[in-house]
C-alpha cells in the first residue's frame, strides 16, 4: 500500500494542454508588443520562466534563426530554433538596442522583467482571451502551460522524442517521455476518431 502511495505521488506527468487555437488567443490578447513577444517566446520554443528572464539580447541568434539559453535547469546551455514571426516580434521590440536584458522591465529601477510579472502578464491574457487552464483544478494559466502544450504539441506531430529532449532541455530522455507522453483523452479520442470506420469495413 505504501509503495502504491509512493508511485502515485512520484507521478509528475500532466494530461491538460492548450491547443494551438487557443494559445494564438491568448497571445493576440495581449495588450503590447513586449507581451507579445514574451508569450510567442514561451509558446513556441518551450522556454521556461526563469530561462526567459536572464536572456540577453546577444542571446537572440537573427541569422541561425535560434535563441542560446547560457543557464537551463541544472545550469546546463542550449540552444532552441525559434520561428520566423517570433524573431519578427522581437526584432521589432528591440529596436536599435543591442544590449542588455532581452525582455525588459517596466521598472526603471530593473533591467529585466521578474518571474512574478511573466506570471501577471500570462494570467491576464489569459482572461482577456477568455481562455481558461485546461486542467480543471486550475483557473488561471500559468507560464508552464505554454512549455507543457509545446512540447506536446511536438510529439504530436512526430518529431523525434530525442529531438524534443534536447529543445526542452531534458538530462534524461526518460523525463520526456514520462511527463509529456502519456495521452490526454482528447488525443485518445481524436485517434479513435480517425479509425474508428475501420471497425465496419
Amino acid at each position: 500500500m505504501l509503495e502504491l502511495e509512493s508511485q502515485k505521488k512520484s507521478q509528475k506527468f500532466n494530461i491538460y494542454y492548450l491547443d494551438v487555437k487557443d494559445i494564438n488567443k491568448v497571445i493576440d490578447a495581449t495588450k503590447n508588443l513586449r507581451d507579445r513577444s514574451i508569450l510567442k517566446i514561451l509558446a513556441r520554443t518551450g522556454m521556461r520562466r526563469f530561462e526567459l528572464c536572464q536572456l540577453i539580447v546577444k542571446d537572440v541568434d537573427f541569422e541561425k534563426k535560434l535563441i542560446h539559453i547560457p543557464a537551463g535547469k541544472g545550469h546546463k546551455p542550449r540552444s532552441v530554433p525559434v520561428d520566423n514571426d517570433t524573431l519578427q516580434d522581437i526584432k521589432f521590440y528591440l529596436g536599435s538596442r543591442q544590449y542588455g536584458k532581452l525582455i525588459q522591465s517596466n521598472n526603471t529601477g530593473n533591467d529585466g522583467i521578474d518571474e512574478t510579472r511573466i506570471n501577471a502578464i500570462v494570467k491576464n491574457s489569459g482572461v482577456h482571451a477568455n481562455v481558461s487552464h485546461p486542467d480543471p483544478t486550475r483557473k488561471y494559466l500559468n507560464p508552464h502551460i505554454f512549455r507543457h502544450s509545446f512540447i506536446r504539441h511536438l510529439l504530436k506531430k512526430g518529431v523525434p522524442p530525442n529531438m524534443v529532449q534536447q529543445i526542452a532541455g531534458h538530462a534524461d530522455i526518460r523525463t520526456t517521455l514520462q511527463m509529456y507522453g502519456i495521452p490526454s483523452f482528447n488525443d485518445i479520442q481524436e485517434k479513435f476518431n480517425e479509425i474508428s470506420h475501420t471497425f465496419y469495413e
